[in-house]
């Protein structure tokens, strides 16, 4: 059975952002404090150069496929476990972050719901330390679960995955 943004306990309208690992939310030898746990946090997840990251909206559980199916897709092995943090509108506008329409991916639902957003070190050090203190912990989706919604999106065609079917029911 698929998982549900409930199971996940994410609570929509939310804005996830892919890391490399849960471990890199939550780096060792911080202890308890707060502000050295998001700045160490905030430099092994906010590296870009050009300071340029991607967002997802997630309103439903179809939209989690459908990113979830986009983000396995781009990587050289699929079906493996995804992570992720998850960040409100209202912590981005909180910090005046900026962040635009990007349109990524091959279907048309997966591409309206990427943002590209401008976060730069200071900005992603204080994001990080709100999402922290209000207790937001990294979020995994499995491997086995990836592997079902994978499955699940092939099967409707779903072009965020590496299909080539011509209708995706993703669109309807």
């Amino acid at each position: 059975m698929l998982p549900t943004l409930l199971e996940l306990e994410i609570e929509p309208p939310i804005y996830i952002r892919k890391i490399d690992s849960r471990s890199k939310w939550n780096p060792e030898g911080c202890g308890n404090n707060l502000m050295e746990r998001a700045r160490i946090a905030s430099e092994l997840l906010f590296k870009d150069p050009d300071n340029l990251y991607s967002l997802w909206l997630i309103n439903t559980d179809k939209d989690f496929y459908g990113v979830l199916a986009a983000l396995s897709a781009n990587r050289n092995s699929t079906g493996k476990h995804i992570d992720f943090i998850c960040i409100k509108d209202s912590d981005l506008r909180q910090l005046n972050i900026n962040y635009v329409k990007a349109p990524e991916g091959k279907c048309f639902l997966v591409q309206s719901l990427h943002f590209n957003a401008s976060i730069d070190e200071e900005m992603a050090a204080r994001l990080c330390y709100i999402l922290m203190e209000q207790g937001i912990e990294a979020k995994r989706c499995s491997k086995q679960n990836t592997q079902l919604i994978l499955e699940h999106q092939l099967k409707i065609g779903c072009k965020a995955t590496k299909t080539t079917a011509l209708l995706c029911d993703c669109e309807l």
